[in-house]
């Protein structure tokens, strides 16, 4: 179900012969326009997002559950359907679509989300929704109550989308008919595969300023211990390619960075061959979804080997440290200690800040780089952070406190701006992420070194 209601950029350019008023004229102008521009709140935009992604049609299936299938409903059911959907519709017929109710019925209107009774829920119904398609998946009737729950979808050019998910709880009344007594629905549809393109990425980089970005390949995911997957290492590479491919399509704006589990056989023989692409910049690994145990010494030899083979390589790491289950201070500091010495002379960017997202919560484990690097620490000298989702709109006064000062700690000249979006997730896009990065209490001069920041595996400009 869905409801009803659904820079400055200034260019002075110079002639070849100017007298000195209009020189100093146009500085002056210059000078007044950036300074307004910083008391307005605004920042230059940053150098780039260094953390998005993207997925192939095959990646997005692997961790998408299949819609359930239709069923075929009693006749007093689906006549109760396919009268909502006739008197609910576009042309309303608001009586009998009152009909379909009890008088004490309950809806969850999904916008707060709040519970509604009685008359307000009914004119809630009547007034601000639309029925499209509903497709029952599932339903059981007793002699007086049951429920029936699906999808809501719209079927144009015999082309399906599911815009919603629903449940109702019926109720047969003294009349013998039966009526609608709950009604729950979502804003959106169920999630269903789709690939996430880089086209769709450039579109929300150029809506958020952003010139260029790091694509991080999801090619970890198909070597996840908890799941199996046949030929596994073949849609690893696959995955890989495809990110490649994608990045490929825009140059001069996107770095790839291939991925797979660390603790796999084929580990350094995909590093071997994906450092042949020169649409790869660098190697994402995710030591959360690997189940990658920093305090299990065969974990770090293997995790080691794959370090000291970037560093060969020259190729960049992105790393995702935080794993579920114990993980803090001790985690920290074994990383620090026996993994990131093994690739001293490449840059490693820590993602989220060590933590996952959204919204800061690792305190204790990134404290232990930001402690590093405050003191120069010889094995922090090439180590970054990227910031994706660690702040958002809801981020409370008092973590954005404390990620401003970690942050501070850690160095700002070594902070990356990043979102962690990719087309069709669940996370801020880059222009959202770019809002919620501006209430940390920075200074004007502090958003503009982070929002400057070059990482060394991008050209600089």
């Amino acid at each position: 179900m869905k409801t009803d209601a659904r820079k400055l950029r200034g260019q002075i350019f110079f002639q070849p012969r100017q007298s000195i008023f209009i020189r100093i004229f146009t500085t002056i102008l210059i000078s007044t326009a950036f300074f307004s521009l910083i008391a307005s709140g605004q920042t230059p935009a940053p150098a780039a997002d260094y953390h998005t992604h993207v997925w192939s049609l095959n990646a997005s299936a692997l961790v998408t559950d299949p819609l359930l299938p239709a069923v075929e409903l009693p006749e007093a059911l689906n006549k109760l359907l396919r009268d909502k959907e006739n008197f609910g519709g576009r042309n309303k017929n608001r009586t009998a679509l009152t009909d379909l109710y009890t008088k004490d019925l309950s809806v969850l209107e999904p916008g707060g989300p709040s519970w509604l009774r009685g008359e307000r829920a009914l004119r809630y119904i009547v007034d601000s929704t639309v029925i499209n398609r509903l497709v029952p998946t599932g339903y059981e009737l007793g002699d007086a109550n049951g429920y029936v729950s699906g999808y809501e979808a719209v079927i144009e050019n015999g082309n399906t989308q599911y815009v919603s998910n629903f449940l109702y709880v019926l109720r047969k009344e003294t009349d013998g008919k039966w009526r609608i007594s709950v009604e729950s629905f979502t804003l959106n549809g169920p999630r269903t595969a789709k690939a996430a393109a880089a086209e769709d990425l450039i579109a929300q980089l150029d809506s958020a300023g952003v010139k260029r970005a790091a694509v991080l390949s999801v090619a970890f995911w198909y070597g996840r211990p908890s799941r199996k997957v046949d030929d596994e290492y073949a849609k690893v590479r696959a995955e890989n390619d495809w990110v490649a491919a994608q990045a490929a399509r825009y140059p001069d704006r996107l770095a790839a960075f291939f991925s797979f589990n660390p603790l796999k056989d084929y580990a350094l023989e995909e590093i071997n061959r994906c450092a042949k692409n020169p649409a790869f910049k660098g190697i994402k690994l995710h030591f959360g979804n690997s189940e990658i145990d920093v305090l299990n010494p065969q974990h770090v030899e293997k995790v080691r080997a794959v370090f000291r083979a970037a560093n060969e390589k020259r190729l960049p790491i992105v790393v995702h440290l935080w794993t579920v289950g114990d993980y803090g201070r001790a985690q920290a500091e074994a990383t620090l200690n026996q993994i990131l010495p093994a690739a001293p002379d490449i840059p490693i960017q820590i993602a989220h800040m060590a933590a996952s997202g959204p919204n800061y919560h690792s305190d204790e484990a990134f404290e232990v780089y930001a402690a590093a690097a405050e003191k120069n620490d010889p094995r922090m000298k090439n180590v970054y952070t990227d910031v994706a989702s660690m702040v958002t709109r809801g981020t409370n006064e008092k973590t954005l406190e404390l990620v401003a000062r970690r942050l501070r700690q850690f160095g700002l000249r070594r902070v990356l701006f990043a979102s962690d979006y990719a087309p069709g997730g669940s996370n801020e896009t880059p222009k959202e992420a770019r809002e919620s990065f501006r209430r940390l209490p920075f200074s004007a001069d502090e958003f503009k070194t982070v929002a400057g920041n070059v990482a060394p595996y991008l050209p600089q400009r």
